[in-house]
């Protein structure tokens, strides 16, 4: 089976500093894959690269740019606008505001129902928890039945209980086939998760778990935090 991404000797520099060195990786939808490296690594840099909003011929993509759903750690708003739950789950739909049709509104319906957060929908995006929030925006991402799942830091700001129930959703989700690829400083939870972790620091260490579970937290840091961001 084809991989879903390919990354080929792939290096990025922004003005005249070196980002990315040599990154290479094959991407299959079996591999729920965590991300982690400390601040000014070049993580933020590769997830824009993978999703094309930095154009790079280092990278190969076997499906398209609509099959992929990106849950960002924030969402830019207009505070003072409005905006109500459900129209921002229906902007997954990736069409133009306010033109969707019943299909779209099924599905964004159908994506609010698996993150169980139906009651939400005619709420103000502005009036809700941190954790909340993230929920939405991954039923936005849903709402076009991606085939890969990008996340960037969702469960940064949220609460415990929030962080595990994303967690369980999108293990859940990876059962039934969808890739997943998400960016977290907890190693903890990214070790009871994922298949694979990839480090990257300028460069890119990928682990298998849970082979080489002992290695990674060896050399990067103890068995909840990076290191430099444990406080133990």
């Amino acid at each position: 089976m084809k991989p879903l991404l390919c990354i080929k000797n792939l290096s990025f520099s922004l003005q005249n500093q070196n980002i990315l060195t040599k990154i290479n990786l094959d991407y299959h939808s079996s591999q729920f894959l965590g991300i982690i490296g400390q601040n000014g690594g070049g993580k933020s840099t590769l997830l824009k690269l993978i999703l094309g909003l930095i154009p790079s011929n280092a990278i190969t993509l076997n499906l398209t740019l609509q099959q992929i759903g990106y849950v960002p750690q924030h969402l830019s708003y207009n505070p003072y606008f409005p905006i109500r739950v459900e129209e921002i789950v229906q902007m997954g739909r990736v069409k133009p505001y306010g033109r969707y049709n019943q299909e779209d509104k099924n599905q964004a319906k159908r994506a609010l129902e698996i993150l169980q957060i139906t009651h939400l929908c005619n709420q103000k995006f502005t009036d809700l928890s941190g954790g909340q929030k993230q929920k939405v925006l991954l039923a936005r991402a849903l709402c076009s039945n991606p085939k890969l799942l990008i996340l960037d830091e969702p469960t940064a700001s949220i609460d415990s209980q929030s962080t595990q129930e994303i967690f369980a959703l999108l293990q859940k989700l990876h059962t039934q086939g969808v890739g997943i690829i998400i960016v977290c400083h907890d190693l903890s939870l990214l070790l009871t998760h994922c298949t694979h972790i990839a480090y990257i620091q300028n460069s890119l260490t990928l682990f298998t778990l849970p082979q080489e579970k002992d290695k990674l937290i060896s050399t990067f840091g103890c068995k909840h935090h990076l290191v430099g961001y444990c406080d133990e």
